[in-house]
């Protein structure tokens, strides 16, 4: 076992001191650890509100109050087999209180390390059956994580391509691709069934592939394959009829024989070669599989997982190639950010469930987790300075369950964000630029938003370098973590917020300006009121826009205020430009509205 590495508790297994309740996936290589923990911190919530507008000399109408809460959290941490002796010395020496007398376990290395476990945390094993925690983490990571899943398109920009979840994320195919195949069919979150499956799987594809190129690690292997060139060892469509055979609608360019040519040919072939028509074999044998399958039992949600995926650029292209040209491009083949955590998610569900997990929304935490990371490395290879060899995942439970808005005419075509900052590299470029100029100011209103701490600052320069960092990895990476939108760098922030206890660095503002609109909401309102229907809409519509644009997260706007503090909501409204705006249908809006109250 490897005792090489050091493993910093702030970066890695977070909030040991807290954990319970723990659960292990061991695979042929890669071990995922998870635990739940809890996570004290600083929250700011309304105290008083009073929207009458009663003028008070001495008491706000408007009142923050920074409050001590308790949040529960799940950690999963990946790493690989030949660190887990370490690993689980480092586990044991850092746990404080823990009533867990079990941990359970999955995964073909369950057995393997069940005396090693036992020895090294003190915890009774309880294994978990394989296929059953594999589903069940799929449901959860499905449920709980926007943009869990992806279609992924070679050589575009992004290649990464995340897909709205539907609310109801039943019924689907699941293929799993480990040494072997399975096909399993998911119709609720206890019902499935393992409907097929094949013995040619990413155990065949390592074991010929050690025979021919005599290369004995699999990600070498598929190293190999994305430097090769199938068309040397396959025979084309157009090596047996001098081109496309059209009467079949079959291309030149289609494989008519794996390996054929190493049959005729007197000559050498390259390793790469090799490696590239058997990875061509593999997956388009398993594609056509999930193909039938999914036609059979009428299933257009076609998700792939299993060790021989692993966030592979070469193998996630092979499969989606493979998918595209046996269903005419009617199903997509589907890919999941954190595939590689599903089965210790689902182990640590089965151990969880007296507390049921399952009626909590939970989000993920950006400021923990290491986001999708490709495992090539010939592409972005700074991006695991942070970790080494780990990969994190930590979820934090939600205040309240999430639910699909009624009002919404379709929930599961609806889109909250206006742009998608991972399609558009200009408009990605720009953001990114904003939120790291406005990094001093949000450190600056950190620190004056705590004047009596005096670790204050000390942590507003922690939560500066994690959160540049952030932006960094997004620059790089901007699919780390799903859709880059505006929306999700501002969670990023506050999540980087919230891990140094600055739970709004805005409140005293928010409280200051709110009061003074509260203030200001009754003679609104009757101004408003004496207006005839139509003035009122548009006046309505203008204040809604003010009021939008009045916000401190605006750089332009926080840059007047910053200027200007008696800029206000007056000010806003007159600094509005006349119609049309950028994006106006005002009068379409206005028309619906006629028809509506007529």
């Amino acid at each position: 076992m490897d005792k090489s590495i050091t493993l910093p508790p702030d970066e890695i297994f977070r909030n040991l001191e807290n954990a319970k309740r723990f659960a292990i996936d061991i695979g042929g290589s890669l071990t995922k650890l998870a635990y739940y923990s809890t996570v004290q911190h600083k929250v700011a919530k309304v105290r008083s509100f009073d929207h009458t507008g009663k003028e008070t000399e001495d008491e706000p109408l408007y009142e923050i109050s920074v409050q001590e809460e308790i949040t529960a959290r799940l950690h999963f941490i990946k790493f690989e087999n030949a660190y887990i002796e370490t690993c689980l010395d480092f586990v044991k020496d850092h746990l404080v209180n823990t009533e867990t007398k079990v941990i359970k376990a999955t995964g073909g290395g369950a057995h393997k390390f069940k005396d090693l476990l036992e020895k090294k945390l003190k915890l009774k094993v309880d294994k978990e059956d394989e296929m059953s925690c594999l589903i069940k983490g799929c449901n959860f990571v499905l449920k709980n994580i926007p943009h869990e899943a992806f279609v992924y398109v070679k050589h575009a920009e992004p290649e990464f391509r995340f897909q709205t979840t539907h609310p109801d994320i039943f019924p689907y195919l699941l293929i799993n691709i480990g040494s072997g195949v399975s096909i399993v069919k998911v119709e609720s979150e206890d019902k499935f069934e393992r409907i097929g499956g094949s013995s040619i799987g990413g155990g065949t594809f390592w074991g010929l592939g050690a025979l021919l190129t005599k290369t004995k690690r699999f990600d070498e292997l598929l190293q190999l394959a994305s430097r090769g060139q199938h068309t040397s060892v396959d025979m084309l469509v157009k090596d047996i009829y001098g081109g496309a055979y059209g009467s079949l609608g079959l291309t030149g360019d289609l494989i008519a024989s794996s390996f054929g040519k190493s049959a005729t040919a007197d000559k050498e072939f390259s390793k790469e070669d090799m490696a590239k028509s058997l990875l061509h074999m593999i997956s388009n044998d398993i594609g056509q599989l999930a193909c039938l399958y999914a036609k059979l039992h009428n299933l257009s949600r076609v998700y792939f997982g299993g060790f021989f995926i692993r966030g592979h650029p070469v193998t996630m292209h092979t499969i989606t190639y493979s998918i595209n040209f046996f269903t005419k491009g009617e199903v997509q083949a589907l890919f999941l950010r954190h595939e590689g955590y599903l089965g210790a998610i689902g182990a640590f569900l089965k151990g969880a469930e007296e507390d049921n997990p399952n009626q909590y929304s939970w989000g993920e935490n950006y400021a923990g987790s290491s986001g999708l990371m490709s495992v090539s490395p010939d592409m972005f290879p700074m991006q695991r300075t942070r970790s080494g060899t780990f990969d994190m995942l930590e979820m934090d439970r939600l205040e309240r369950q999430l639910v699909n808005l009624p009002l919404l005419l379709d929930s599961s075509s609806y889109i909250p964000d206006t742009m998608d900052l991972t399609e558009d590299a200009m408009a990605r470029e720009y953001w990114l630029s904003c939120f790291e100029e406005a990094l001093d100011g949000v450190v600056k209103r950190a620190v004056a938003s705590q004047p009596d701490l005096q670790d204050a600052r000390e942590r507003a320069e922690k939560f500066r370098l994690k959160y540049r960092h952030k932006l960094q990895t997004l620059r790089h990476q901007p699919c780390a973590y799903g859709s880059l939108t505006v929306r999700s760098l501002l969670d990023t922030r506050e999540h980087c917020l919230n891990e140094f206890n600055f739970p709004d660095p805005y409140s005293q503002i928010k409280q200051r300006e709110n009061d003074l609109a509260l203030r200001y909401f009754q003679k609104v309102v009757r101004s408003v009121e004496m207006l005839n229907w139509e003035d009122r809409q548009f006046a309505l519509v203008k204040g809604l826009l003010a009021g939008n644009m009045f916000d401190w997260g605006a750089k332009a706007v926080s840059d007047v205020l910053e200027t200007d503090p008696a800029f206000g909501f007056d000010e806003a409204k007159r600094q509005l430009q006349e119609r049309p705006w950028l994006v106006d249908s005002y009068s379409k809006w206005i028309e619906r509205l006629k028809i509506i109250v007529e």
